[in-house]
C-alpha cells in the first residue's frame, strides 16, 4: 500500500496542539478574513449615503467589527488553548458566524434608539467633552453609560446605532467569559468550556438584547459576574469594586448584591471590602464631576428612575401576567404595588433565611444557585418590571447547568421565558401570550428554590456522616 505523506502530514498537523505565537498569527489570519467579509456585507443605513462618504462609512465599520472579532477570537482561543490545532481552527469560523449573524440585526432600529439615544447622541456631537460630560442630557441614564454615547458622538455624522450596538456586543465577550469561567470552577477540559463560551455568545436574549435591541443589560451584568467570580477566589476588593463599577451602570445590580451574604459567611469576602462598593460607584462619576454634574444627581439618578414606570410588569416575566388585562394598568399599580413590594421582599428575606439556617454548609454552588434564586425569584414578585430584568438569570443559568447537567432545565426555563418577553417588544404579537412566560419563570424558580435546598441539605449530611465517622 503507498503512504500519501502530504495526508498524513496534514493530519499530524491538525492533531498538535498551538504554541502561542502560531495562536496570535492565526487570530491575525482570521482577523483579515473576517475584515473581509464585514466590508462586502449590507448596511442599510450606510447605503443612505453615497460616494467617497459611503466608502469611509463602510470601512470604519468593517474596521470597528474585525476589532470585536479579534477580540473574541482571541479570548476563545485562549480558552481552549490545549485543543488541537484543527479544532482551534474551526473556532475561529464559528466566531465569525455568530458575529456575522449578529451584524445581520444592526439595521433594527429600536424605539429606545429612536426616541432617547439617537437624539442624545446627536446632541452630544454638538457639544465638546467637557460639556458634554456636563450636561444633564440623557440624565435618566448614570453617567457611566452616557460616557460612552458621548464618545460614540466623537464620529460625526455616521449611523451611530451600528457603534452603539458594537459595544454591547464588545462586552458580550467579557459576559461569556465570566459564564466559562465560573462553570470553569467545576468543568474540566477545554472542549466543554469553549462551548460554554459559544452558548453563552448565542443565547437568544444575548442576540437580542445587544446586536438587535443595542441595550445596554450586558454591560453591568459581565461586570457583576466577574465580580461573582472574583469573590469564589477570594479575591475580595477586586470583586467588590466590580460590583461597583456595575452598580454606577444599572440599578439592577442590586440583584445580583444579596451573593454577598454567601460569600460573606464562606470567608469568600472581608466585610471591610463594602466600602469599595460605593467607593467604586462615586470614582466612576468623577468625569461627570468635571464636567459641572453635581453630587446631588450622582445619589438620585436611581431614586428618579424608580418613579417611572408605574404599571404592575412592563412586559416582563411577571406574576401580574395573570391581572385581568380589562382593568387600566394605572389601577392595577394603585391596588397591587405594595402587596407586590412587600411579596418581592418577603421572597429575598426567605432566600437569606435559607442561606443563614445553613451557613456552614454553602458550597460554591449552593452560591451561585443563592444569586440565580434571587435573580430569577424576586423579579418575579416585584412591580415595574421589564423583560430585560431577568438578564443575569438568563445567562447564570447556564453556568450552573455546567456544574450539573440534570439543570438544564434552568438556562431552557430561564431563556425560554425571557424569550417569550422579548418578543413582546418586536414588530407584532408575542409568539406566546405572557401567561406562559410566568408559569416558566415560575417553575424555573421552584426548580432552583429545590436544587438550593438539596445542594445545602446534602452538604449538611455530608459532614454529619464524616463526623460519625471521625
Amino acid at each position: 500500500m503507498n503512504k500519501n505523506v502530504a495526508d498524513d502530514a496534514l493530519r499530524g498537523l491538525m492533531g498538535r496542539r498551538m504554541p502561542a505565537w502560531a495562536r496570535c498569527a492565526l487570530v491575525l489570519a482570521a482577523t483579515a478574513v473576517f475584515a473581509v467579509f464585514a466590508y462586502h456585507a449590507r448596511y442599510a443605513k450606510i447605503d443612505e449615503f453615497t460616494g467617497f462618504r459611503m466608502e469611509e462609512m463602510t470601512r470604519l465599520i468593517a474596521g470597528v467589527l474585525a476589532a470585536l472579532y479579534a477580540l473574541t477570537v482571541a479570548v476563545e482561543l485562549h480558552i481552549g488553548r490545549k485543543l488541537n490545532v484543527g479544532a482551534q481552527a474551526l473556532l475561529c469560523v464559528v466566531v465569525g458566524l455568530i458575529l456575522l449573524a449578529k451584524v445581520s440585526l444592526f439595521d433594527y432600529v429600536s424605539d429606545d434608539y429612536d426616541i432617547f439615544l439617537s437624539n442624545w447622541i446627536y446632541e452630544y456631537s454638538q457639544m465638546g467633552i467637557k460639556q458634554g460630560l456636563g450636561t444633564y442630557i440623557g440624565s435618566d441614564y448614570t453617567p457611566p453609560y452616557l460616557y460612552l454615547l458621548l464618545l460614540i458622538s466623537r464620529v460625526k455624522n455616521y449611523p451611530w446605532q451600528y457603534l452603539v450596538k458594537a459595544v454591547s456586543m464588545a462586552f458580550e465577550v467579557l459576559l461569556a467569559y465570566s459564564v466559562t469561567q465560573l462553570a470553569g470552577l467545576q468543568v474540566r477540559g477545554a472542549g466543554k468550556r469553549v462551548v460554554i463560551f459559544n452558548l453563552t455568545l448565542m443565547l437568544p436574549t444575548v442576540v437580542f438584547n445587544g446586536a438587535y435591541w443595542g441595550q445596554c443589560d450586558v454591560i453591568y451584568t459581565s461586570l457583576c459576574l466577574t465580580a461573582l467570580y472574583m469573590a469564589l477566589q477570594k479575591k475580595s476588593a477586586r470583586s467588590m469594586i466590580l460590583f461597583g463599577m456595575a452598580l454606577s451602570f444599572k440599578l439592577q445590580t442590586v440583584f445580583f448584591l444579596p451573593a454577598l451574604l454567601p460569600l460573606w459567611l464562606r470567608k469568600d469576602i472581608k466585610l471591610r471590602h463594602l466600602a469599595l462598593i460605593p467607593a467604586a460607584y462615586m470614582a466612576m462619576m468623577i468625569p461627570a464631576f468635571w464636567g459641572g454634574k453635581s453630587l446631588h444627581h450622582a445619589l438620585t439618578v436611581y431614586t428618579a428612575q424608580a418613579s417611572t414606570y408605574n404599571f404592575m410588569t412592563v412586559n416582563g416575566p411577571s406574576l401580574y401576567n395573570f391581572l385581568p388585562a380589562s382593568m387600566e394598568r394605572d389601577t392595577l399599580y394603585t391596588m397591587f404595588s405594595g402587596m407586590a413590594m412587600a411579596l418581592g421582599m418577603a421572597m429575598l428575606a426567605i432566600v437569606c433565611l435559607m442561606v443563614c439556617l445553613h451557613r456552614e454548609h454553602i458550597t460554591r454552588e449552593g452560591t451561585l444557585l443563592t444569586c440565580l434564586l434571587v435573580l430569577g425569584g424576586v423579579p418575579f414578585f416585584l412591580p415595574k418590571m421589564h423583560e430585560r430584568y431577568t438578564f443575569g438569570a438568563d445567562v447564570l443559568a447556564l453556568a450552573i447547568a455546567a456544574y450539573n447537567p440534570k439543570r438544564v432545565w434552568l438556562p431552557l426555563l430561564f431563556g425560554l421565558s425571557s424569550y417569550i418577553c422579548y418578543t413582546a417588544g418586536l414588530p407584532g404579537d408575542a409568539i406566546f401570550d405572557l401567561k406562559w412566560a410566568t408559569v416558566f419563570q415560575g417553575a424555573a424558580v421552584a426548580l432552583t428554590a429545590a436544587a438550593l435546598y438539596r445542594s445545602l441539605n446534602e452538604e449538611k449530611a455530608e459532614a454529619a456522616l464524616a463526623e460519625v465517622k471521625a
